[in-house]
């Protein structure tokens, strides 16, 4: 079985102190390079440059919630 490697990680939350805590741990601790937007409609937009292998999103979010974001992506 191969493991695909884990280097990029999309990360969405409405909050921006959790979206800082989660970038720092993600890349110092984990050595992840990591994006993190503040809306899922930003991640729509963005995400297809950054190529992420991990999505991570909040499920409750203003406008676009965790599940609609998800669906978004997929459709990219």
């Amino acid at each position: 079985m191969i493991i695909p490697s884990l280097t990029r990680i999309l990360f969405v939350d409405d909050e921006e102190d959790i979206r800082s805590v989660a970038k720092i741990a993600l890349e110092a601790v984990g050595g992840f390079a990591v994006e993190v937007y503040g809306s899922g409609s930003e991640a729509v937009k963005r995400a297809s440059a950054f190529v992420p292998d991990l999505i991570l999103l909040d499920v409750m979010m203003p406008g676009m919630d965790g599940a609609s974001t998800l669906k978004a992506l997929r459709e990219v």
